[in-house]
């Protein structure tokens, strides 16, 4: 995994990208990119690739791919159900809501490559984080599937 600096103005591109809700950063800040390959499926067909994670002082922001190909439903809603960022013993920062799109639903056979916004900071001793979809839910549920992927934040 790689670790560059980017300024508020790349933070606020970043946060301007397709499945982003966010506005943009109003003060000079520093974040911490991370470029990794996380990667999370379930039974019903969602494969969700985190590719990377942008820890800035406001929110924290993955770089995603989701894809879903199932014989099962003609779609899933991937925050149909509680989806956050976990981290620690019981810390969770809540996925922002994307304005056209705030289930995050994917038809069968569609990718959704983006930017997930999850608003608040990362602690810089954490050195990894779960990604969570549907809270609760089965990873087989053909509404709102569950599916968790565990993003590491340090070089192994």
């Amino acid at each position: 995994m790689i670790r560059t600096k980017v300024s508020a103005f790349c933070l606020a591109i970043l946060l301007a990208a397709p499945l982003s809700a966010a506005t943009s950063a109003q003060e000079t800040t520093d974040a911490v990119v991370i470029d990794t390959n996380a990667q999370g499926t379930n039974d019903v067909g969602v494969t969700a690739r985190v590719r990377s994670v942008t820890l800035g002082d406001d929110a924290t922001v993955l770089g995603v791919v989701l894809s879903f190909d199932s014989r099962a439903t003609n779609y899933v809603d991937l925050a149909g159900a509680d989806t956050y960022l976990s981290y620690g013993e019981s810390q969770r920062l809540h996925l922002r809501q994307i304005g056209d799109n705030p289930y995050l639903r994917i038809s069968n056979g569609q990718t959704l490559t983006g930017e997930l916004v999850f608003p608040g900071a990362i602690p810089a001793d954490v050195k990894e984080v779960s990604l969570v979809f549907n809270d609760g839910n089965e990873g087989d549920d053909t509404s709102a599937p569950g599916l968790v992927v565990t993003v590491p934040l340090v070089a192994p």
